[in-house]
Formats: structure tokens, sequence, C-alpha cells
């Protein structure tokens, strides 16, 4: 029997016994390499992630590695120890975040987050690394946002959305998540703990004015594991309302973000002489991206699609058997109320759904865990340690320099297209 499907069944047993509705909630993962020969994840000297690869014995994989490479867990440790394993939180952890929270009240998620923001300074204190943070799964989404949402929203908390009590409560149980002699996984759990909060009190309960303007374009991440995820999502687009007094003008703006799909490894039938299944790639999502829709409403856009080359940015694990990993930096124009708070964000994803939709009606049968996926171009750059405009930009730029092919939609409104070196 698999580690994972022995984890789950003890989990279906524990729920069955105590009630629990997450099955998360009540896993006993030992990850620390107890009862096996070598861990299934560790963190390195310089942050970096490693995970076991499926079906190894001793061959580790990380972000910074060509997916056909990797690494023995001896080979880690003379390179880049001493190592820390990812370890389950202690006994008593998840109660004592909760209870602090929901006595916070309003102040909650603010709280919380000044809570992420002295963990990161913690981090940052210990190895120079605030992005240690996440080191316990870098790439998940929870954890991309989690980081952008510290680095971005941590430091401007007012001390009047914070609870001395949550602060004092919580900031010490997530440094010693980071800093510890095992590393715990931050963003998963934290999201499974607010989960259910936000169905007890709602977004508002746990928000205060200050908090709804500045943290509502990571409600996504707190409210993900909510039993009513639609209607604290509801009421955060009514908070956005309230404060929104003033009529929203739409200018033309743009904003990027990667998009790393997965294609057929063997060349495409319709490819005419030289051309190649980078270009054809590129030209799909460029020719999909003239129109947007969200809620029933189209609106016109362009995009610049820059294809990259493998390895730049390839996601971890291998594609499925017959496809390949492919990635490109998405430049998508068009003309919004940009002064939203979450409108890049909301753009990013109407185009990441129109391209993923025209990619698998072209080339059909790609299995759903493979599915292709964004990230926007500032998670990318917090990802690198970018967390300033200027960083941004200089991730844009490298990535830009490093494409193998440039495509653009064609037709599209000329009062879109970008000036020459423009970038989001």
């Amino acid at each position: 029997m698999s580690k994972n499907r022995a984890r789950d069944r003890a989990a279906k047993a524990e729920m069955e016994k105590t009630g629990a509705r997450r099955a998360r909630a009540v896993r006993k993962v030992d990850t620390t390499g107890q009862h096996s020969e070598y861990p299934v994840r560790l963190v390195d000297a310089h942050g970096q992630s490693w995970h076991l690869n499926s079906g190894e014995t001793n061959a580790y994989g990380t972000r910074g590695l060509h997916w056909s490479e990797s690494r023995t867990y001896e080979e880690i440790v003379e390179e880049a120890g001493p190592v820390r394993h990812i370890d389950v939180p202690a006994d008593g952890d998840f109660p004592s975040i909760r209870r602090a929270l929901v006595e916070a009240g309003p102040t909650a998620l603010s709280s919380l987050i000044a809570a992420l923001h002295a963990a990161a300074t913690a981090a940052e204190e210990a190895t120079g690394r605030p992005e240690d943070l996440v080191a316990g799964r870098p790439g998940s989404t929870e954890s991309v946002i989690v980081l952008q949402m510290t680095l971005d929203v941590g430091p401007r908390v007012p001390t009047t959305s914070v609870d001395p009590a949550a602060l004092e409560t919580i900031a010490p149980i997530l440094t010693r998540w980071v800093t510890g002699e095992t590393v715990v996984e931050v963003a998963e759990n934290l999201a499974f703990v607010l989960g259910g909060i936000v169905d007890e009190l709602g977004w508002h309960g746990i928000t205060d004015p200050w908090t709804r303007r500045n943290a509502a374009p990571y409600a996504s991440w707190v409210t993900g594991h909510s039993n009513n995820p639609v209607g604290a999502m509801r009421a955060r687009a009514a908070a956005q309302l309230e404060d929104d007094t003033d009529p929203m003008t739409e200018t033309v703006g743009r904003t990027a973000f990667l998009l790393d799909a997965t294609i057929p490894s063997d060349p495409d039938p319709g490819l005419v002489g030289d051309s190649t299944m980078e270009q054809l790639f590129g030209a799909l999502a460029a020719r999909s991206l003239h129109t947007l829709e969200r809620d029933g409403d189209e609106y016109p856009a362009r995009a610049d699609v820059f294809v990259l080359p493998p390895n730049v940015t390839d996601r971890p694990g291998d594609a499925p058997a017959g496809w390949r990993n492919i990635a490109a930096l998405v430049l998508v124009t068009t003309r919004r109320p940009w002064e939203l708070d979450d409108e890049d964000q909301r753009v990013v994803t109407d185009a990441y759904r129109t391209a993923s939709a025209a990619l698998n009606r072209h080339w059909p049968g790609l299995p759903q865990e493979h599915q292709h996926a964004a990230l926007s171009l500032d998670m990318l750059a917090a990802l690198r340690g970018k967390v300033t405009e200027e960083g941004v930009r200089e991730v844009f730029a490298d990535l830009v320099a490093s494409a193998i092919y440039h495509t653009y939609t064609l037709g599209s409104d000329p009062e879109l297209a970008p000036s020459a070196g423009e970038t989001p």
C-alpha cells in the first residue's frame, strides 16, 4: 500500500470517529523520515525545497533543476547541508491559532498578516531570505499568494487593525514553523484553519474596513477552504462597492502573466514548412485573446506572447506520456477600470481561461491533473525575491530577452498596441 493511500485511509477512519469534516484536518502525516529511509520533502541551507521524485527511493528534484535531473539525499546534504525535513504542526498549534483568530474578530485577518510579516522578518534575520516563509512548498498557488500578501500588506498593517493577544500567540508559532529544526508548510495549513473560521464568522467577521480595502486581492486564499466561499466572496464584493464611491474610469492598461502549458510531444499534423510547435502554441494563445469575457460581458484585448525556452520556468513534475511542458510570458493590453484593486488579477484570470480553453480545443485529451496553469508576473517576481516595481520590470525584461519566439494578436484594436519597450 502506498504511503498516500495509507494516510488517506487513516484520515477517513479518524473522520468517522471524530466527526471531522475535512480529511486534511485530521491527517497525521509523518514526513520526517522516521519510518522510511528518506524524507518525502526537505529544505536545504539555501532555502531550496526538494521533493522525492515519484517512484524513486533516493532521487530528489527541485524547481532549480531541469525535470530530468535529480540529486541524492547524500549529495544535497554534502552540497547544501544542513537540511531540514518538512514536518506537521505541533500538537496544539491549530487550536491556539484558531482560538486567537476567533477572539480577534474583525481584526483577525490583519492580525494574521502582521504575524506572517513577523515570521518573514524572523526568517530574513536568520537566513537573509524572507521567502523562507513559504520554503515548505514554494511553488503552490497558496504559497505564492501568502508570500505576496505578506510582503505587500504586512508592512502596512496599522496598529489599530492588530489584536495584540492574537499577534502574541500566532507570531511565535509561525516563526517556529519557518525557522525551527524542521519546516512546516505555512500557507496550506493556515488556509485550512481559516476555512472553518470563515464558515463561522464570514468575511466581514474577520476583516475591518482597512483590511477589506487592502487585503481584498488575496481573499481567494482566505476563503479558499470555506464551505461557503461564494458567500464570502459576495461579501467582499459588497464591501468594495461600499468603498468605491467615485465612478470608475476606464483606461488602456496592461498586465502580464506566465502561461504554463502542456502540449503534445509530436509535431502537429497541421504544421507547414519550418513551423514549430512553439510557434503554433504562441499563435493559438495570441489569437484566442482577441476578445475576453467576464460574467457574460465581452471586452476587446490584445496579447503579446513571448514563448520561453525549456527549463526557464518549468513547473516541477513530469508531463504525461506523449506531452511536454512549455511556458510563455503573456502581456495582455485592454481598456479596463484599472484603479480597482484586483482588476489586473481578474484580467489575468479572464485571459488564462480563454487561452486554456483554446489550447484544449486544439489539443484535446490532456489529463485534468496536468491542465495548464497561470501565474501573475508580480507573483512570479516575488518568488524570485523581486518585490518592488523595479524588480517586476527586471523579471519582465529578462523573460522577454530570453524568449525564443514572439507573436501577438492579429487584428486587435490599434489603440491597444503597446509602445516600444513598454512594460506592465
